[in-house]
């Protein structure tokens, strides 16, 4: 072994012996921080407000779950946030091993170009077609949120851009930008920016929902496509030969993978085997009451089987924008996933953003030309 290696071994060694022992000296504070954290009434320090700013849902979880609950999350998360650090730290002190390899695999991922007209034809109309019927019902659920207005508490972001609950002009206004932005995506020049436009519309949207204490991820890879597609927008508008940069294109692909892939990650890591071994399903199934859910809570060995399959999917879908052809396996059973959810569970709708952009995985990518 060269002396760089060695000296370098050395101190990731070093290095991560210190970490460990600050994750066993945390490890033992932690349980009397979310003692004072439960335990703190109106009066509360700097720390544990901000606590409660970053999880405001903790006011009402903590009359649901007893403190042995909360102890054993804590330590979950601190276990969780010490292995990425680990992570980090390994990829710092070996990056000259690996640098050259992630170079190869970030250029043969990213450097790839898809056909403007697909662009044009297919993915931009879908997209916002999605987004339309979302906005269709934001009218009906921002009027009835009129009546809860009182409960309205924004967190994060939303205390400096909506800090009070709006007036109903306000949402009519919100509604209006919304549909017209989508409106002129198709119809207008510079569609990057009523794309631009329609994000800040529906990140709005979303920040008034999240001051009621709920986050609904069912908009999420919704949001993360959103968030990318301007890019893509403006690329095939300065683009002037056929082919559009995709990279956009497979950004938005790791990032809905991810969405799957954490979710998979946090059952594992929250129950382990027991969302597995227990009646987990089941019970959600029988608490919904649905006639197919009810029908299929009579099957405890089945139940078990889909909360196999559940994680398996999501963890799998991590492989998807360097397997393309698990597309024609992972994407179907997906859209069976979604359509399940809902007649099982009633959760969602027959038309559903995450399966809808699915479309994604669907474009064709070719390598991108070297000059």
């Amino acid at each position: 072994m060269k002396k760089k290696d060695t000296t370098q071994t050395l101190l990731f060694i070093a290095l991560s012996i210190v970490l460990w022992l600050m994750y066993g000296y945390v490890l033992e504070c932690s349980d009397d921080v979310v003692h004072q954290i439960l335990q703190s009434g109106t009066n509360k320090n700097q720390w544990t407000q901000w606590i409660y700013d970053f999880y405001p849902r903790l006011q009402t979880e903590k009359w649901r779950f007893d403190e042995q609950f909360f102890l054993t999350k804590s330590h979950q998360l601190l276990l969780r946030n010490t292995w990425i650090v680990q992570l980090i730290l390994l990829i710092t002190v070996y990056w000259y091993l690996i640098k050259n390899r992630l170079n190869t695999v970030y250029i043969q991922t990213f450097s790839v170009t898809t056909d403007s007209q697909i662009i044009t034809k297919y993915i931009t109309p879908s997209l916002y077609l999605c987004l339309g019927i979302v906005v269709y019902d934001a009218i009906v659920e921002f009027q009835d949120l009129i009546y809860f207005k009182a409960f309205y508490s924004p967190i994060g972001i939303g205390k400096l851009l909506l800090p009070v609950f709006p007036s109903l002009l306000f949402l009519w206004i919100l509604y209006l930008v919304l549909l017209g932005s989508i409106v002129s995506i198709v119809c207008l020049p510079y569609k990057w920016i009523s794309a631009s436009i329609s994000l800040m519309a529906f990140i709005y949207y979303q920040l008034l929902f999240s001051g009621f204490d709920k986050y609904d991820h069912g908009y999420t890879t919704l949001t993360y496509a959103m968030l990318v597609y301007p890019f893509i927008l403006f690329e095939q508008e300065k683009n002037t030969s056929k082919y559009t940069p995709a990279w956009g294109i497979v950004l938005i692909q790791l990032m809905i993978s991810l969405s799957y892939f954490y979710g998979g990650l946090e059952k594992i890591l929250i129950s382990g085997w027991d969302w597995v071994a227990t009646d987990n399903l089941q019970q959600h199934l029988l608490l919904h009451q649905t006639h197919w859910g009810s029908y299929l809570a009579s099957y405890p060995t089945v139940c078990k089987g889909l909360s196999f399959g559940v994680i398996l999917l999501q963890c799998s879908f991590i492989l998807l924008p360097f397997f393309k052809n698990l597309r024609y396996i992972l994407l179907p059973i997906g859209f069976i996933f979604h359509t399940a959810t809902w007649l099982l569970l009633g959760a969602g709708g027959l038309i559903n953003p995450w399966w809808c952009l699915y479309l994604f995985f669907l474009i064709p990518l070719q390598a991108q030309e070297t000059k």
